[in-house]
């Protein structure tokens, strides 16, 4: 009878993590229950398989199903977030919502905002400009402290005439040293549509910018 070809258990178990870390396919539950009934088949009868070998075989089985059954589980659990961001998203249609934007579609009576200041006791500066960059209105808001620094622009210009309706530009400064710092700004806008790219979710604004549904700070 030829033994050569036979492996033992640890034969198998080293071929398998041999094989792995070459960067093969791995073995599916099918093709390993396959190879142990092989094993046991072809086995030398004069040295028949302990015991304790089958047991190690059965664990290692056990250890693969158990792996690709976790893999579906998590797979599955993926699946159902994306499908509750979806609805979360596809609900905030129409919405109005507080989200980092430097620009926003006003209907000529100005915007209250948010700016989120990362430079404590810094003089606060907010400039509304125009579809060309040209500023309109500049804001000073005196020194503040960290955090969040609630504003309101009347939709007026420096000379006190009210602005028409459209999009408008919003960007905020700390002024500290010799160059102004610019801070984030989140504003009101409504969501026109929501889009998915790449397994992430974001909200196209109606002043043209776009977020991630993670980044709405309120609805409003």
């Amino acid at each position: 009878m030829n033994v050569d070809g036979i492996r033992s258990t640890t034969d198998l178990g080293l071929a398998a993590g041999t094989a792995a870390a070459a960067g093969r396919e791995e073995l599916g539950k099918n093709e390993f229950m396959e190879l142990m009934i092989a094993q046991f088949n072809n086995q030398d009868p004069l040295e028949p398989a302990k015991n304790e070998d089958f047991i190690a075989q059965l664990a290692q089985f056990s250890s693969l199903e158990g792996i690709q059954n976790l893999n579906a589980s998590v797979e599955a659990m993926a699946a159902a977030m994306r499908t509750t961001s979806t609805m979360q998203a596809a609900a905030l249609v129409g919405r109005s919502v507080l989200a980092p934007a430097d620009r926003a579609l006003t209907e000529g009576t100005g915007l209250a905002g948010n700016i989120v200041n990362d430079q404590p006791q810094a003089e606060i500066v907010v400039e509304i400009t125009g579809a060309g960059g040209n500023l309109l209105r500049r804001l000073p808001l005196g020194p503040q402290p960290d955090g969040d620094v609630r504003f309101r622009w009347d939709g007026q210009n420096e000379a006190g005439e009210q602005l028409q309706a459209g999009v408008y530009g919003v960007r905020a400064f700390a002024l500290t040293g010799d160059e102004p710092t610019q801070l984030t700004v989140q504003l009101p806008e409504r969501v026109a549509s929501v889009s998915f790219e790449d397994g992430q979710t974001s909200l196209n604004l109606a002043g043209g910018d776009s977020v991630r549904l993670s980044e709405i700070r309120e609805l409003q």
